[in-house]
């Protein structure tokens, strides 16, 4: 059997073709949307004069929930002023990591959200779906902003873990995120023949 042929018979199972339409619509808006942040004022689109109070609204959720988990399960002593966290040993203070804007998780919440507006469903399914998913994300960002505060704190290759392993990780959460809706949600699951047999009886 050639490739196409193969092509054509993964095609031609509609599950699959699904697969595939999902896919490719989860990468497109994923791409759009980090053209349309990185070279427009899309913050402003979306809120406007209180594009301010919303930031710090949510970066000082980042930084009152950091807090509670370094209160909690951190070994290295610090002090709280502001927005940062002042790691501290007998002789004086030697790391400071400070929580600004762009630790609040704003920016992966509005991707979520426009990934969410192209995927099957009803709006309103949707919507609360996006909602429940925002406080994920939200928690996975408290967890990724202690993760690398103490990783500062620890004297580790902050730069290396920030870029590369918990930058990442929010893209992880997205994405399954939205595989879990696309799997179990998105559409009504067809019922099998042996399903349907046991129905009729």
């Amino acid at each position: 059997m050639g490739i196409k042929q193969r092509l054509q018979n993964i095609w031609a199972i509609e599950d699959n073709r699904n697969i595939i339409k999902d896919g490719a619509i989860f990468g497109i808006v994923t791409i759009i949307f980090h053209f349309l942040y990185w070279n427009t004022n899309m913050n402003l689109w979306l809120f406007g004069p209180f594009t301010t109070e919303v930031f710090d609204f949510f970066t000082n959720i980042a930084y009152q929930g950091t807090k509670i988990l370094l209160e909690n399960f951190s070994d290295y002593p610090f002090i709280s002023e502001g927005m940062q966290f002042k790691y501290y040993d007998e002789l004086g203070v030697y790391a400071t990591i400070t929580i600004i804007h762009d630790c609040s998780a704003i920016k992966q919440c509005m991707q979520f959200l426009l990934v969410m507006a192209f995927c099957p469903n009803k709006w309103y399914k949707r919507l609360v779906y996006f909602l429940i998913g925002s406080v994920i994300i939200l928690f996975c960002n408290i967890i990724r902003c202690y993760l690398l505060s103490d990783v500062l704190a620890a004297g580790g290759d902050f730069d290396y873990m920030h870029d590369w392993v918990a930058r990442p990780l929010m893209y992880v959460v997205i994405f399954a995120l939205w595989f879990v809706w696309i799997e179990f949600f998105a559409r009504k699951k067809k019922k099998s023949k042996n399903e349907k047999l046991e129905e009729s009886h």
